[in-house]
């Protein structure tokens, strides 16, 4: 049997229940060691499937299936794999080139960018917010002086992150508006989505966000800044409006029946012409 000390620490393996830890085990063994990025997607998937989630309906189904340790694998396999790695640098080389004083990093999971944060900017506080946070990840954020989990947002940010978030959630906008109202005017909101079908807890629902979330989030109030790796960061201008936004959501849903079929190039560009119109 696979030791699995070969991949997670005899420290860290203590703060794993029993249970999870031989659910890993045959994960590990099954693919030799950690998986590939494609195969942890399909992966991800076997337990949506056994615990027969619709992603219409969000009860206690959805809640067991965030709590099961395929999002320990994730964690586990997002801070060894070459290319997550180096997407989060990019990510905190972008946030220490705007030099915040206090940042929070909204669903953020095992935490990997918000410690990344944390040692490049000392002097900073940083802040992570995730309702399923494991004891491996506080226990890694808890060797960062400057990083710790909180249950919830609380008082003004100079920056909100959010990374492979919005795409789990039946209304974004209503989760964008309710914690961009914590952001600064003048604030920045780096935002990073995947509205695709990469793995089913991606909410079929929401990929007509894929050609109008930047409008969406413009009439918000959150102005399109600059494009960073796979985000965009959004800058907060002043009060924020929620209606306008749900307004461009009804009409790109609306829409989504013909530019679903339209590569980004021409789905964006003619889904914002439409909705302009709207």
């Amino acid at each position: 049997m696979t030791d699995l000390t070969k991949w997670i620490s005899a420290d860290e393996l203590a703060l794993i229940t029993p249970v999870d830890q031989q659910w890993l085990l045959g994960v590990f063994e099954r693919f030799g060691g950690y998986p590939e990025l494609e195969q942890v997607w399909a992966v991800m998937d076997e337990p949506w499937r056994e615990l027969r989630c619709d992603p219409e309906v969000m009860d206690q189904r959805i809640g067991a299936y965030y709590s099961h340790p395929v999002w320990l694998l994730n964690g586990l396999f997002i801070e060894q794999h070459q290319q997550s790695i180096e997407n989060r640098e990019r990510f905190r080389d972008w946030v220490v080139k705007q030099k915040p004083k206090r940042v929070v990093e909204f669903g953020g999971g095992f935490g990997g960018l918000a410690r990344m944060i944390g040692d490049a900017m000392p002097s900073v506080e940083v802040e992570v917010i995730e309702p399923h946070p494991h004891p491996v990840a506080m226990a890694r954020a808890g060797k960062t002086r400057n990083v710790r989990y909180q249950p919830e947002l609380s008082g003004e940010y100079d920056m909100i992150i959010a990374t492979d978030v919005f795409e789990h959630v039946p209304d974004p906008l209503q989760l964008v508006f309710e914690t961009a109202n914590h952001l600064r005017r003048g604030g920045q909101y780096l935002i990073a989505n995947c509205f695709s079908p990469v793995m089913r807890c991606h909410l079929p629902q929401l990929f007509h966000f894929r050609h109008s979330w930047d409008h969406a989030l413009n009439v918000m109030g959150l102005r399109p800044a600059e494009q960073v790796v796979y985000g965009r960061a959004f800058q907060r201008q002043g009060s924020l409006q929620l209606a306008p936004a749900h307004q461009v959501e009804k009409h790109s849903r609306a829409l989504w029946h013909v530019t679903q079929y339209l590569p980004g190039r021409v789905g964006r560009p003619l889904t914002k012409a439409l909705l302009a119109l709207s």
